[in-house]
Formats: structure tokens, sequence, C-alpha cells
């Protein structure tokens, strides 16, 4: 077949397809494929069938698609490193200002009498110098924090104090022992928008700190509504009393406190602080006309200690709810000293601690668990006093410069009544 210019048609062999090769306009563009030739306009499928440019220029559309995909991938990357890593650092700084402030709030729990006007200034401050930009102007902590437990309750899902820059925040004491901040940020975001996402996004943390450095060397934490006015202490016997001593030189210490009612014993001094400044003072919840009666008979109450009221009104305090400190494994079958001065060793007590006939015992310092039928104290029931040191007995030697605290954790196991 003759066709214009060299258009040429080879004789075919027996069975084979047909193959048209037409000239190239640049024969230095002519391919040939493994057994196929190519022209520019025109191929050969596998088996023979011409397929014309028409449907090669269909494809040309493909390098537009895969660009702009790429573009999505490539600004989906970038969001994620710099959006995502701004997002990670705002949230870290949250998050170490909200610790900051939970413990420095957390640090004036145990002030006597608490002071939640305190707790939330020093927890604030604390915020303000860890957080840019923020100021405290027009908040209810502008002058000062309320001397209440929670302030800033969240509206809308975020703090209600708010300290501009976008910064919201609420300071709450929810129990006793635990002091707590909650911060939120809006955060603007720079290339997500892209994507359609929102142009900000809320950052949230919360940060509780625990204080339970209680300030009182008796801590009696009773509180049933059926026993609102219960005398927690009490003291049988006559005569009978108990000495109570500040720890360490710390101020305001070594007092006794009640979440109900606390009544002396019979004779006079029935309570003692020991000599000496800031020993410490009674602080009572509820306290009952009666008992508080007797609590001001003349040279009950005596030592370093407030005069007027006693006991002075206190704040309830909860059960704990952190873990209480563990006595040694040792085990012991309770413990009587009958007569002169013996020793007793922290560890853990199946049966009462006892001191009869107006015997002395002497605790070595630790934690101390009675499990069953509490403490009956008809003698006196001591520390190690510091003028001892060293102290050395059957129950241990005790060095000089020891810390000579003790703890004793009473358990109801079964019905008893402490009687010192």
């Amino acid at each position: 077949m003759r066709g214009r210019g060299s258009e040429l048609c080879r004789p075919l062999p027996t069975g084979s397809h047909a193959q048209v090769q037409l000239q190239a306009a640049d024969p230095v563009r002519l391919a040939v494929f493994p057994r196929r030739d190519r022209h520019d306009c025109y191929q050969h499928h596998e088996y023979g069938v011409l397929m014309q440019a028409a449907w090669l220029r269909k494809q040309s559309g493909q390098a537009v698609v895969l660009v702009a995909v790429a573009v999505l991938v490539l600004t989906a990357i970038l969001a994620l490193a710099l959006d995502g890593g701004a997002i990670y650092l705002d949230k870290r700084q949250l998050q170490n200002a909200a610790d900051s402030a939970a413990l420095a709030g957390a640090e004036l729990l145990m002030a006597v009498p608490p002071s939640y006007t305190a707790i939330h200034n020093q927890a604030m401050l604390n915020l303000l110098q860890n957080l840019p930009g923020t100021s405290k102007a027009g908040t209810a902590c502008s002058a000062s924090c309320p001397n209440l437990k929670t302030i800033g309750i969240p509206v809308a899902g975020v703090g209600s104090i708010n300290l501009t820059a976008g910064y919201f925040v609420e300071l709450s004491a929810p129990t006793s022992y635990t002091y707590q901040v909650s911060v939120w940020h809006t955060h603007p975001v720079a290339v997500a928008p892209i994507h359609g996402f929102q142009s900000t996004i809320t950052l949230a943390a919360r940060a509780t700190a625990q204080n339970a450095n209680l300030p009182y060397a008796v801590v009696l934490l009773q509180d049933k509504p059926a026993y609102a006015q219960w005398s927690n202490f009490s003291i049988n016997g006559t005569p009978g009393s108990i000495t109570m001593q500040g720890g360490g030189g710390a101020g305001n210490r070594g007092g006794m406190f009640s979440n109900a009612s606390i009544a002396p014993g019979n004779g006079a001094p029935s309570i003692i602080f020991s000599p000496g400044t800031d020993q410490g003072d009674l602080w009572a919840v509820n306290e009952s006309a009666a008992d508080r009666t007797a609590l001001n008979g003349a040279g009950v109450v005596q030592g370093q200690h407030t005069l007027s009221p006693i006991p002075l009104a206190g704040t309830h305090l909860d059960f704990p709810n952190y873990p209480e400190p563990v006595a040694p494994a040792v085990s012991y079958a309770g413990k009587t000293v009958v007569s002169g001065t013996d020793c007793l060793s922290p560890g853990q007590y199946t049966n009462a601690i006892k001191v009869q006939n107006g015997a002395e015992a002497v605790m070595l310092p630790g934690v101390y668990q009675i499990e069953a039928n509490g403490a009956d104290i008809q003698g006196t029931l001591r520390t190690v006093r510091s003028s001892e040191l060293p102290y050395v007995s059957a129950c241990g030697t005790v060095p000089v410069g020891a810390d000579l605290g003790v703890i004793i954790e009473i358990t109801p196991a079964n019905t008893w009544e402490p009687t010192c």
C-alpha cells in the first residue's frame, strides 16, 4: 500500500498483526519498543489494536490533580509542624503554670485558721508571673480574691476569671487538704483554617496539690450529724491532764482540733500548752455550751495560747483522702504499763495501749497503729524529750538530733472509746 510521501505498508508474515509505520517529522524522536514501532501520533496496543492520539491527550489533566493533592498534603504537614508545635508548647506552658499555682496555693492550706483569700491571692500571683500578657484587673481578684472555697466557676466550659490574653481561670479548695487550679487558653492557629478548621482552639490544664501538714498535735475528725456536738476529746479521772507542745519551733503548732466539741477533765490544769510562745490553741467546729463553760473555768487551760475565746472557731476538716503514714510491719499484741516507766516502739498494735496506776509510757519516734480497743491512759503517755537525748532503752536508742515526732492512728476495728 502506498500512502503519501514515504508511507509504507510492509508485507506481513502469516498469522501476524498488521503493523503500520509512519515517518516521524523528526526521525530522532522515533522510538522503538520491544516488538513494536512507535510513531509520535499513533501507537499499537500489545495486541496490535491501533489507538489514536486523542486518547493520550485525555490523560494530560492528571498532572493538575496530582499537584492539587500534593498541595493539600503539604499544607497538612505544614499545619502539623507549625500549629501542632505551637499547640504543644502552649499546652506545656499552661500545665506548668497550673502546677506552680496549685503548689503555691496549697502551701497556705494548713494555716490556722485557713484563709481562702490568702490562698487564692498567692495562687493568682503565681499564675500572673507564668502566663505572659495576663492581668487580674477587672476580675473578682482585682484588689483581693474573695474568701470562698471556689472562685471562677466555669461558664460555657471555661473558667469565669478572665486574665486577658485569652486566659481563663478557676481556683478551688475542694477538700481540706487539696488545692486545684484550672486554666484555659484560647490559642490561635495559622495554617489549619486553610483546611476548613477553626482559627482558634481552646486548650485546658488542671493541677491539684495536696498539703496534709496539719498544724495540730491532736486531731479529732468525728463529724456525724447525730453527734455534731459530741465531746470528741474528754479527760476522765481526777486528776487528769494533757500537755501539748509545738514541734520544731514552728509557730502556731501543737494545738488541738475537733470537728465537734472539746471537753476538759475534772481537775485543773486539764489542758496544758508547754511553756514558750506559739505552742498552739484549741479549735472546735461545734463546741457545746457545757464544754465551753468547763474549758473557760479558772486554771483549766494553761500555758501560751489565745486567751479568748476558748476554744477558737474551727473550720471543718475532711477525712483524709491521701495515703496515711504507714506503721512499721512489726506487730505487737497490745501493751500495758502498770508501774514505773516503760517504753513503746512504733508498729502495729492489735490490741489496746494501756497505762495504769499512774505509770509512765515513753513512745519512741514513729508511727503507731492501734487496731482494736484504742488507748486507755491512767498515767502518763508521752514522747521522748530533747533533754533526754541520746535516749537509750530496751526499745531502742534515739540519737541526738533525731525527729521526736509520733503519729498515733487509732482504728475502730471493734467497739471502743479511748479513755485518758
